[in-house]
């Protein structure tokens, strides 16, 4: 009877032992990274820490996501930016960057400037200037904001491979001397374009929209400087234009045969 009990006690333990095996750490690598990619970058980073089995994993992540939130001050948050950027597996492309640029050291800049050659999709917060993200053969979605009065377009994007922009507070610049500002035409794949509180810098007073695939554009300002704009995309479907203070002249070289939806929504300051 005694020998029994002890038999059926062993088989109760081996049980309970079962059930406590890390089921999911026996998944394959690229099943637990499938997983790690939901979670946000902090937290994907933070798994290395559960076995020697995670170790590893987050660096074969497509997409990182550094949100400053996620941390007590920017000192800390640009030390995680450096450590995921400089320990990640580099042979593996990323998809997708999202990022807020701070006032960074000179070497965690090297560790991004390469990234934004390459990058298809791409969303950053800029308090300083990264030329480079104008001049990228494989970007096809970006979404660039910044505090106002730092950043200036190059008067011509070199993004062939560009389907939607999405620019807030920068400053849009024409070729020496010209006073239409064209930055966009040399991004044929176009699809949306919005600008938000973009303004153009002297002597450009024209904003040309020179798109033959554009479908979409919308601009919003709030601004007592008003400036021209001249459409020419023969594929648009949507208008947007919402102004504070001032409004601003639209004409187009072409009849908009392709136009569903065209908003204009001007607000002007009342002096009593």
């Amino acid at each position: 009877m005694i020998g029994l009990k002890t038999r059926t006690k062993k088989k109760q333990n081996t049980i309970r032992e079962k059930d406590k095996r890390d089921f999911l750490s026996a998944l394959p690598d690229d099943v637990l990274v499938y997983i790690i990619h939901f979670l946000n970058t902090a937290t994907a980073v933070r798994t290395s820490l559960l076995s020697k089995r995670w170790n590893n994993l987050w660096k074969s992540l497509t997409t990182l996501s550094f949100r400053r939130r996620h941390f007590k001050n920017r000192v800390s948050y640009n030390q995680f930016v450096h450590h995921v950027l400089s320990h990640r597996d580099t042979s593996i492309r990323l998809h997708r960057l999202d990022l807020k640029a701070c006032t960074v050291t000179q070497e965690l800049l090297n560790h991004i400037t390469p990234l934004l050659h390459y990058v298809p999709h791409l969303r950053i917060y800029l308090d300083y200037s990264i030329p480079v993200i104008f001049s990228s053969p494989s970007l096809t979605s970006l979404t660039l904001s910044c505090t106002p009065g730092i950043l200036k377009l190059p008067s011509s994007l070199e993004l062939p491979a560009l389907r939607t922009l999405n620019l807030t507070n920068v400053a849009i610049t024409a070729k020496d001397g010209d006073e239409c500002a064209e930055p966009f035409s040399s991004c044929f794949l176009l699809n949306s374009l919005d600008l938000l509180g973009c303004s153009l810098s002297k002597p450009a007073k024209v904003l040309s929209i020179s798109n033959p695939n554009l479908s979409r554009f919308t601009i919003k300002r709030h601004s007592e400087v008003s400036y021209k704009i001249v459409l020419s995309t023969p594929n648009l479907t949507h208008l947007a234009i919402r102004n504070w203070l001032t409004f601003h002249e639209v004409s187009s070289t072409c009849d908009l045969a392709l136009l569903e939806e065209a908003n204009i929504e001007i607000t002007m300051r009342v002096l009593l």
